[in-house]
Order: C-alpha cells, then sequence, then structure tokens
C-alpha cells in the first residue's frame, strides 16, 4: 500500500508541505519582479500553472475576487432594507406609484423612531363617557324630552295646531283707489294729453273713487272648516298618543332585555369559564388514564355549546343596545349603559298598566281613527259649500269736483259649472276608506281581545272543576273514614 506521506515528499526526501513555504518568496520575486525592472505584472491574472505549484490553480479564484472587488469600488455597499408588506391596500398603490427609489423618511427604522414619538407626544385618546346607570322612568324621561324621533312626531301636534287658527279666520277686506286723469287735448294748442280739470282740457275736474270690498261668508264655509281643521286636530292628538304608549313600550321592553340579556351574558361568560377549567382537568385525567376520551369529548362539545349560547347571547344584547340607543336618543360617545335595576316582578299597576279600564273604544289608535271619520264626513260637506263661494259686498264714493256719489254693489258667484263635483266624490270616497279601516281596526283589536280572554275563561273554569273535585274527594274521603 503507498503512504500518503511518501506521496508527499519531494525526491530528497523532505515534505512537500515544507519545501513549498521555503521556496514561495524566491519563487515570488523571481516571477513578479521587482520595481528596479518597472514591471507590475498581476499575479492574480496570471493563467500559467508553475511547475513547483502542483495541482494549485488559483486562475479562476483569483479572477473572481477581482471581478468582486471591481464591483464594491464601482458600487460602493450600502444598508440594504427589507421590503416591508403593509395591511392596507393604498399603502401598496403609492409604493408602486413611488418606484423602489429608496426614502431614509420612509424607511422602516426611521418610521419606527417616528412612529415612537408620536405615541409619547399623542397618546390614544381613552373614552371619557359617562356611565349611565338611570332606571326606567329616568331613562324614559330622558327620551321623550331628547329623541329626535319623539320631538318630530310631537311637533305635528304644533303644525295642526296653526291649520285651526288659519281654518278660523275670515277672508281680509280689499281697498280700491281709482283716479282718472287722462283727457282729450283742447283748443289750447297743445298737442299732449292734459290733466282733467286743467285749462285747455275736455271733461271737467279730476275724479277721484275709493271704494272698499268685503267676502261674506253666507254659507258658513268659515265655521264648518274650522270644524274640520278642529277634528284634524282632535285625530292627530289620539294618534301622538298612542305613539306616545308604543315609543314608551318599546322603551320598556328594550330596558328590561338589555338587563336579561346582560345577566346572560354574564352567565353564559362564567359557565363558559368553568367548562374550560373542567375540560382541562379532564384532558390530564385522559392523559393519566383515568378516564375514557370519550368523556373529554363530550365535555368538549358541551362547551362548544356553551359558546354558542354565549356569543349568541352578546349579539343579542348588541341588538338590543343599537335600539335603546336609537329610542333613548344616547349616542356611544355620550355614555355607556350600565344598569343596576335588578330582574324583579312588577305588577302591571306599578308599571301603569291599566287593562281593566282600557277598552277597545278607548285605545289611542281606534279614538283617531274615529275622529278622522268624523272629519272627512264634515269635509264632503265643506267641499259642498266651498263651491258655492263668497258673496262680495262693497261700497264706492266718487268724487270730481264739487259733485259726490256713492254706491253700494254686491257680487254673487253662479256654479253653474264647477259645482265642487271631483272634490265632493273625492271626500265620499275618503270617508269610505277610513270608515273601513275603523272597522279593521276594531275587528282586529276584538279578535286580539277574545284569544286572551278565551284562555283565561277556560283555565279558570279548569280551576274551578279542579276545586271541586278536590272537594268532592275531600268530603267522600271524610265520609268513608269520621274517625
Amino acid at each position: 500500500m503507498v503512504s500518503s506521506q511518501n506521496v508527499l515528499r519531494t525526491p530528497r526526501g523532505e515534505s512537500f508541505f515544507k519545501n513549498e513555504v521555503r521556496n514561495f518568496p524566491k519563487q515570488y520575486r523571481n516571477e513578479v519582479g521587482t520595481l528596479s525592472r518597472f514591471k507590475l505584472p498581476i499575479f492574480f491574472l496570471e493563467k500559467t500553472e508553475s511547475r513547483r505549484m502542483r495541482g494549485f490553480k488559483s486562475g479562476k479564484f483569483a479572477n473572481t475576487i477581482f471581478v468582486f472587488s471591481f464591483l464594491g469600488f464601482v458600487f460602493p455597499l450600502s444598508w440594504v432594507y427589507p421590503e416591508v408588506i403593509p395591511f392596507e391596500p393604498h399603502f401598496v398603490t403609492e409604493e408602486k406609484k413611488s418606484g423602489p427609489s429608496f426614502d431614509e423618511e420612509k424607511s422602516p427604522i426611521f418610521q419606527e423612531g417616528q412612529t415612537q414619538t408620536e405615541v409619547g407626544a399623542n397618546p390614544i385618546p381613552s373614552f371619557s363617557g359617562k356611565i349611565i346607570d338611570w332606571d326606567v322612568e329616568k331613562l324614559t324621561e330622558y327620551a321623550v324630552s331628547n329623541n329626535p324621533l319623539y320631538l318630530a312626531e310631537k311637533q305635528n301636534m304644533r303644525i295642526e295646531r296653526g291649520k285651526v287658527i288659519t281654518a278660523s279666520l275670515y277672508r281680509n277686506p280689499t281697498i280700491q283707489l281709482q283716479q282718472q286723469f287722462i283727457g282729450v287735448p283742447g283748443g289750447g294748442g297743445s298737442s299732449g294729453p292734459q290733466i282733467l280739470g286743467a285749462n285747455g282740457s275736455q271733461g271737467g275736474h279730476m275724479e277721484v273713487a275709493p271704494a272698499l270690498y268685503q267676502d261674506l261668508d253666507v254659507y258658513g264655509v268659515v265655521s264648518l272648516r274650522s270644524k274640520v281643521a278642529k277634528k284634524s286636530f282632535e285625530a292627530v292628538l289620539g294618534e301622538f298618543d298612542n305613539f306616545d304608549r308604543l315609543f314608551r313600550l318599546r322603551l320598556r321592553q328594550n330596558y328590561w332585555a338589555y338587563i336579561f340579556l346582560t345577566n346572560l351574558v354574564d352567565y353564559n361568560k362564567e359557565f363558559y369559564e368553568n367548562y374550560s377549567d373542567l375540560l382541562e382537568l379532564t384532558k390530564f385525567r385522559v392523559e393519566k388514564g383515568d378516564i375514557s376520551p370519550l368523556e373529554y369529548e363530550r365535555l368538549e362539545l358541551e362547551r362548544i355549546q356553551v359558546e354558542k349560547f354565549y356569543r349568541d347571547a352578546l349579539v343579542r344584547r348588541q341588538f338590543v343596545e343599537k335600539e335603546l340607543r336609537i329610542l333613548s336618543g344616547i349616542r356611544e360617545a355620550e355614555g355607556v349603559f350600565a344598569f343596576k335595576t335588578e330582574m324583579r316582578f312588577k305588577s302591571l299597576e306599578d308599571l301603569g298598566l291599566r287593562l281593566r279600564e282600557i277598552t277597545t273604544v278607548n285605545r289611542p289608535d281606534i279614538a283617531a281613527l274615529e275622529e278622522r271619520v268624523k272629519e272627512k264626513k264634515l269635509n264632503i260637506d265643506l267641499q259642498r259649500r266651498e263651491a258655492l263661494g263668497y258673496v262680495q259686498v262693497g261700497g264706492e264714493w266718487r268724487i270730481k269736483g264739487n259733485e259726490h256719489y256713492a254706491g253700494v254693489f254686491a257680487t254673487v258667484p253662479l256654479p253653474l259649472n264647477d259645482r265642487g263635483q271631483g272634490k265632493v266624490l273625492s271626500a265620499k270616497e275618503e270617508h269610505k276608506k277610513f270608515e273601513l279601516a275603523l272597522e279593521a281596526k276594531k275587528g282586529k283589536s276584538t279578535k286580539r281581545l277574545r284569544l286572551p280572554r278565551r284562555n283565561f275563561l277556560r283555565e279558570r273554569i279548569f280551576l274551578q272543576s279542579t276545586k271541586e273535585s278536590i272537594c268532592y274527594r275531600k268530603t267522600n274521603s271524610w265520609s268513608k273514614n269520621p274517625g
């Protein structure tokens, strides 16, 4: 076997590496040259092989190092910044428009420092809203005073009040002043128009005629129109009472629903946390082999169901909170709901609802419809009278020099063509429409009351029969066992 030590030895028996290290400086001076010979060959570009440097090919390695050195001299080294992928899409668009050019202010290092400075200078604004822990009475009082929906509905009464005032007013009188001053030119030689009564004019003195006109309500249009406006005002009052009733009812419903869902959320959250702890303990017992893995899977499914209940309660509370904020007029920036009222039973009398006193006829929505029916019935006669018009009475006084004339006249319209046929027909149909609406409303309300009444009577009869049966059993048992 040939040893590697024998192969790497010179003919003299010396080691190859020792010989090369000792002869390398001489070889470098002889082959590269000195400054006295004015020769500066580049050792790294030499591709020839020396006989003494066997197996040492430095040409390719030297060329590679030279190329990288030249590129480093032409293109100096600079910091390489990583590309940051933003979350917002508009940042990507701005980066595409700006191009790949480097900007120190846009670098991540600069942005990080600037962000830290901004956070230190401008801290995150904390929520400064107050805690709203009112009861239902205080919340209702605030809602009816500040809710725009409630206040807008309340304005309808003032609008109708203005219509009542307008309907009760008579027509204004009319004053007319007439003066005749254009005459025919006389023989004075002037060719232009002359004023009556002046020299050289014909017709005598200037004539002045003041007059006064007044429309008289002979057919009672104003009084009947005032009655129609008053009925409309009473109908609007009934509609507002119905709106106020429904508004307060919805506000109370959402208030108690929010409290109930808040308690339900807290209950489900606590239940979910307990299930999570129980699941961790069950997992530990399964790993130890105390119980079956099926028990762990069963508890995991139950925890998922509890989590679903918890999230559903959160979603329902958000919907109720939105409705409650709309009804109360309280925005999120104005306060946080944290009602402390307990869920206790309250009777209808405590809530202000007296169902025994409220009948179908006395309901505000039905009362408003009844007033509308009366209004439309009076409106039919009003349209007929308005077609007859007003009788106009006037007086005139004419003055012409020393002559004075006075006259009285009356103007009566003749309804031959337009007698208000279309308006009367529309009023009749509108009256019929509201009559049908009133009948439908009463029928709907009666049906709603009949079903609970039937259930109440059925339960009452059942309780009475049960009571009689119990009394009979007691009596029968006492007769059988008198002692």
